[in-house]
């Protein structure tokens, strides 16, 4: 089968949603099939070329060339909630020069792909929903610290102007807003909150939502147990946790948490520290005494270090579906982490780990103080852990990828 992905983002820019079609993508060239990437150009990447067997081609749209002042970062271009025409010719223009079975997108770049979709050149379409995008401007389905009650067009433009300003807020909510997603032929969702909060979003009222999870790379664990310890790692007992230090992660619950937890700790050593390994962000509390922040970490190095945490902390007020926390549960750290989002689909409370309340600083500093003290519940959880992870690998997800390729082929 030939497959075109279309991502706004691809290597080397690293994020969960990026590693993902990696993986995914890599995985099906391995399982014999053609792949093609075609993601916006970006100021050090070449146009074109070919990463472990993936072909990738990086396009020029009119944020990257003729408005740079729409993306914060050059090195990730950002894609509206509407058609992009340099990006839509690109897209043409690929499609007549080779045959695809299938399209996939994964984010908005898909609005540049729609206006060809009823077209000859138009291909039988999966897009997949890895955040809240099709809901919420902001991808988080979040308000005030809260899930949304719900999109409405005054409450969107208000609610997403803190993070694009009141024009670029207005100009995206009501481009969002005015799609009803025509040209979809299979739609998929990382977790069930994905796919729940897919119930609000503009779809055609027969397009069903299949739940198949986001994927981390098969061999974590063996990576986790044959890396060597970093030697930037504190000498003793450690919490850890991974993610943008900003607060839709839970940081400043965390941060909270761990000053109750140094405060009260009776242990017969000093209290463990905790070390976070992110992007420190314009929000970003000040962090506590005891607290070793580190940015850029080799993944590699991110895999040793949860293998050796006391505990590892996911305390996100949202999660699409939280590829950290199978990190975090293959390498075996016992996990702590919010009953929020896709978290629950990812953590079973008690088996493979600790879920609490997302927000709530008392069950968040309990949990991890239970995990801490009671070395039977940490060892159990530890192993539980490591085979709940394997469950989001990619060798026991693509071939459900497959499986929607080929139900989307046969049914247009």
């Amino acid at each position: 089968m030939r497959i075109l992905h279309l991502s706004n983002l691809y290597a080397p820019v690293i994020g969960g949603l990026e590693r993902s079609i990696a993986t995914s993508s890599e995985e099906l060239v391995r399982r014999g099939h053609e792949v093609t990437v075609l993601t916006l150009a970006t100021p050090a990447a070449p146009g074109h070329e070919t990463l472990n067997g993936v072909r990738v081609h990086r396009v020029r749209s009119v944020a990257n060339t003729l408005l740079p002042a729409m993306n914060e970062n050059p090195d990730k271009p950002f894609h509206p909630t509407c058609p992009d025409p340099l990006t839509t010719a690109a897209i043409a223009r690929l499609l007549r020069a080779e045959h695809y079975d299938v399209v996939h997108s994964h984010d908005w770049l898909m609005y540049s792909y729609l206006p060809l979709h009823r077209s000859p050149l138009g291909r039988p379409h999966v897009h997949t929903a890895h955040d809240f995008g099709l809901t919420c401007v902001r991808k988080t389905f979040a308000r005030d610290g809260a899930p949304c009650p719900g999109p409405r067009l005054s409450r969107c433009v208000s609610c997403a102007s803190a993070q694009y300003g009141r024009p670029r807020s207005l100009a995206l909510t009501t481009g969002l807003h005015a799609h009803r997603h025509r040209g979809i032929d299979a739609l998929t969702a990382i977790s069930s909150s994905v796919a729940h909060a897919l119930e609000q979003a503009r779809l055609p009222g027969d397009l069903p939502v299949q739940v198949v999870s986001s994927l981390v790379p098969d061999g974590l664990d063996e990576l986790a147990r044959t890396t060597p310890r970093p030697d930037w790692l504190p000498a003793g007992d450690y919490l850890l946790f991974v993610g943008a230090l900003g607060p839709h992660k839970g940081i400043h619950v965390l941060f909270e948490a761990y000053r109750k937890l140094v405060a009260g700790w009776a242990g017969p050593g000093p209290a463990p520290a905790l070390v976070c390994l992110g992007t420190r962000r314009d929000d970003t509390p000040p962090p506590p005494p005891g607290v070793l922040i580190r940015h850029d970490v080799p993944h590699a190095q991110v895999m040793a270090a949860w293998r050796g945490a006391a505990a590892g902390a996911v305390p996100s007020l949202n999660e699409g579906m939280g590829q950290v926390a199978v990190e975090a549960m293959l390498a075996g750290a016992p996990l702590v982490a919010s009953a929020a989002g896709g978290l629950t689909d990812v953590v079973r409370d008690g088996e493979s780990g600790l879920l609490v309340p997302p927000g709530e600083v008392d069950p968040l500093h309990a949990a991890l103080l239970r995990v801490l003290t009671d070395h039977e519940l940490a060892a159990r959880l530890r192993v539980a852990g490591q085979q709940r992870g394997l469950d989001f690998t990619a060798a026991r997800v693509v071939p459900r990828i497959e499986e929607v390729y080929r139900a989307c082929v046969a049914s247009s």
